[in-house]
């Protein structure tokens, strides 16, 4: 399971950072476009590119979604839990 969290803690962060500097590159794109007059530069940057924004950030609300029901053995619950490291997958 140790390979696992890792692996997840890891995608969840690129992928965290890969959907912000997305969402900074929609948002800065479409002031350009709006600024330029550019039709079909605002409808790229409205469309495509945000559907791959979009696709990023549920990948990683997945992966986040899928850390909380994995943890380390023997460090236990954070909340002073019932269980001693073992996730729901044991």
């Amino acid at each position: 399971m140790h390979h696992v969290r890792t692996f997840l803690l890891g995608a969840t962060r690129v992928l965290l950072v890969a959907f912000l500097l997305g969402g900074l590159t929609v948002v800065t794109g479409q002031v350009v476009a709006l600024a330029a007059g550019d039709r079909h530069l605002m409808e790229l940057f409205g469309t495509d590119v945000t559907e791959v924004v979009c696709v990023v950030a549920g990948a990683a609300g997945i992966c986040s979604f899928l850390l909380l029901y994995v943890r380390d053995r023997g460090t236990g619950d954070q909340d002073g839990g019932e269980e001693d490291g073992v996730s729901v997958w044991d």
